[in-house]
């Protein structure tokens, strides 16, 4: 019986796309850049520091990736090191919630809040601490529907590391098979979530492709958050 779900954050619950073209244009008006080869940079950066990090298992490297990801990004951009500080503070000191959040999450964690489920984050940093992503769900009111919030920089550890999710269910007091956790990822979020005994929904929000459904693995591929409830009794 599923008593819990654990969601990724980017790409799940909040837009990257939206934040990395709002850094893009501002840091194309600090360096007078041009913004579409700004944000194509920083695409470019972050696909690489999603490898990185999966090779990452020493816990003190991971606690400081995200300033070690920023050094790289500020090398990719030739900018300094401050100027990105300063424009990823402005970015999300100024980012209006709405646009960042995915229409989907509240009506879906409204649901599976009245269903009595314990829900949490299990999330990887790249270019920011967790502390703003933190104050982000704060803002959006998210933050009143979690029960736990696990990061990798505060745990010091990166999915698709099974301890991680088999941490979150420590915190929860819950058996893995008893967790359904969705996210966008195929190796951080599905293949890290299976490995630790969880069900998974993955969500492909770019795709319009149709439902798979594999009960044998405890897996479900889908495009839209509001196939949580259909995931949980189809996967249960």
């Amino acid at each position: 019986m599923i008593l819990a779900v654990s969601f990724d954050v980017w790409n799940t619950l909040l837009n990257t796309d939206v934040l990395f073209r709002r850094l893009a244009k501002l840091v194309s008006v600090m360096r007078g850049l041009d913004p579409v080869e700004v944000e194509a940079i920083i695409y470019e950066t972050y696909k690489k520091v999603r490898e990185l990090r999966l090779f990452i298992v020493n816990s003190d490297e991971v606690r400081v990736f995200p300033m070690r990801s920023r050094h790289l990004l500020a090398k990719m951009l030739n900018i300094d090191f401050e100027e990105l500080v300063k424009a990823i503070d402005a970015i999300f000191a100024s980012l209006d919630i709405d646009s960042i959040l995915f229409k989907d999450v509240k009506p879906t964690l409204d649901v599976l809040s009245s269903l009595n489920l314990k829900l949490g984050v299990i999330g990887n940093t790249a270019f920011w601490e967790s502390i703003y992503t933190r104050e982000l769900l704060d803002r959006s009111g998210i933050k009143e529907y979690l029960n736990v919030q696990l990061y990798s920089d505060e745990v010091g550890i990166f999915k698709p590391d099974k301890r991680i999710f088999l941490e979150f269910c420590k915190r929860l007091n819950v058996k893995p098979q008893e967790v359904l956790h969705i996210g966008d990822s195929v190796i951080e979020d599905v293949g890290g979530s299976l490995s630790s005994g969880m069900k998974v929904m993955m969500i492909n929000r770019a795709g319009n492709a149709r439902k798979v459904i594999v009960p044998e693995v405890g897996l479900m591929i889908t495009h839209s958050l509001s196939d949580a409830i259909e995931a949980i009794q189809v996967l249960d």
